[in-house]
């Protein structure tokens, strides 16, 4: 196996040079490096004595936990295909993403359990749950103890797929993005650079869903950087909690979305006090553009502290970066193009656009990470230009070259950090019987930075209240896709074809309103 642009060399790199130094603490656990390599040899052929084989899929159901990277890295070493699943997806879209990247593997958490029995019989491609924890199928810490923990020897190269990450869908379907080896370690090393410069002295704070880019990323650099991690659990943000890690294990650096930073900042001031938060050195803010205010909240909190934000996605990787210098002269900008990466803004037609219009943004250049989207080409084709990607976002360019996100393309809506596509909570209350029509858009929101919102119309004589629908939607919807308050009209602005707009409806609560709360 050539040591090259392998997601499992980073691993056995930061094992040889760091045998003894904590990896990974997630609460009374602490796994040294020689530990995590052992662990993920140990998951890489129990895998392979399953008889999945390069190529296969193993997908993996978890809340935060240390495991995560042994499997991660374990599955790298084997060629077997890895599919985080998003935990907040409701049992039917957890049935739609299996169903779609056909795993042979099920590895699950206990928690999860009544996940796996609703969708057990309705997902064929599984032969095989491993759970951690009580729970239907083989006991995960005893499958891995029976396995040896010494490296096998498989082949995997560079281009092949490391995993399959399922982004939401403007149809109202997770698509999943194949990414390699390849392209995640270059994109991993043209990183620590521009945010900070990540080294193996730091301590990152892993607060963000792992099955989730931004955790994935962050995560796998500090192996790579030989660096420590804390992983935060998860359900619940809990912003003391965060202030209690970062002041008890030292951390210098968190990466997070703008409704983090405003819960912790939104703490009293005799709370925030009673926490050393001088071991930061780098905030990493990302998702959607900080609010003015919680941006100044920040850097006066963070005193030592450099603030970077950006633009990216699981498709592109990073793509700008906005540096601690420019944080108060480019108010709302996402920044400048990353080292390696090139940005064009297209008309409909794929035409440049003049500076200060709006245009989809393309990106190219080194650590581009989509290689296609899993059994589907006419996405795969749509998101291509020859080597120019796109995930269909707009943006417009000022006069020296900082990016600025403009209204979307898919008009998707950004609350909490997670995307949300309106189409797919629109199609949730069409099945509701007294609802003729909706148009989702996104509101205002102090916390989440923007809040789902839908306006109704019913059907003739027929009636139904806004607690109705958003409880409608509870098995229907992942959480934070649910209205979080809904309004009804008569009828809804259309164009003279017929069709909805959605940005008539959003000016309508939007208006004038300015960004700073």
């Amino acid at each position: 196996m050539s040591p090259s642009l392998l997601l499992g060399k980073l691993l056995t790199f930061s094992a040889k040079k760091f045998p003894g130094k904590v990896a990974v603490t997630f609460g009374e656990q602490r796994y040294t490096y020689r530990t995590v390599e052992e662990r993920a040899n140990r998951v890489a052929n129990a895998v392979l004595a399953l008889g999945l084989k390069k190529g296969d899929r193993c997908a993996i159901l978890f809340y935060n936990r240390a495991e995560w990277l042994e499997i991660y890295f374990g599955l790298a070493r084997t060629g077997v295909i890895a599919v985080p699943v998003n935990f907040r997806f409701s049992p039917s879209e957890v049935e739609y993403v299996l169903n779609h990247s056909e795993p042979k593997a099920l590895i699950y958490e206990e928690s999860f359990l009544p996940v796996v029995e609703a969708i057990r019989g309705k997902v064929p491609s599984i032969q095989h749950f491993i759970c951690h924890g009580k729970g239907e199928g083989v006991n995960y810490q005893e499958w891995i103890a029976k396995a040896s923990d010494q490296e096998p020897q498989c082949t995997v190269e560079e281009n092949d797929p490391f995993f399959i990450a399922y982004t939401s869908g403007t149809t109202g379907f997770p698509k999943g993005a194949v990414i390699s080896h390849r392209n995640l370690i270059i994109h991993y090393s043209l990183l620590p650079a521009q945010y900070g410069n990540i080294n193996h002295t730091d301590r990152l704070l892993l607060i963000m869903p792992i099955f989730h880019s931004n955790s994935t990323w962050f995560s796998q650099i500090m192996v790579m950087m030989g660096g420590s991690m804390v992983v935060y659990r998860s359900g619940g943000f809990d912003p003391e909690e965060i202030l209690t890690l970062i002041s008890r294990e030292r951390i210098t650096l968190i990466s997070v979305v703008p409704t983090m930073l405003t819960m912790i900042l939104n703490l009293p001031d005799a709370v925030k006090s009673k926490y050393d938060v001088s071991c930061i050195k780098a905030v990493l803010a990302g998702s959607a553009p900080l609010m003015t205010r919680t941006k100044e909240q920040t850097i006066e909190f963070f005193k030592n502290a450099l603030l970077f934000e950006g633009y990216g996605s699981t498709e592109t990787g990073g793509v700008t970066v906005l540096s601690p210098e420019d944080q108060l002269r480019k108010v709302r900008s996402v920044g400048i193009a990353q080292v390696g990466k090139e940005i064009r803004l297209l008309d409909e037609q794929g035409n440049d656009v003049p500076q200060g219009s709006v245009g989809e943004l393309y990106a190219r250049g080194l650590g581009l990470l989509l290689v296609e989207y899993w059994k589907d080409p006419a996405a795969t084709a749509k998101a291509f230009r020859g080597d120019w990607v796109t995930v269909g976002d707009m943006a417009r360019i000022d006069e020296e070259g900082y990016y600025y996100l403009e209204d979307r393309k898919a008009d998707m809506i950004i609350s909490g950090g997670e995307n949300v596509y309106p189409t797919e909570v629109e199609n949730a209350l069409a099945k509701h019987p007294a609802v003729l029509e909706s148009a989702v858009v996104a509101l205002p929101d102090q916390l989440w930075g923007e809040k789902v919102h839908a306006v109704v119309v019913l059907k003739e004589g027929m009636k139904a209240t806004a607690e109705e629908l958003i409880s409608f939607c509870r098995d229907k919807l992942a959480g934070y896709k649910r209205p979080r308050s809904v309004d009804f009209l008569k009828e809804l602005p259309k164009s003279s074809t017929g069709k909805i707009l959605r940005r008539k409806v959003r000016e309508a609560y939007w208006g004038d309103k300015k960004l700073y709360f």
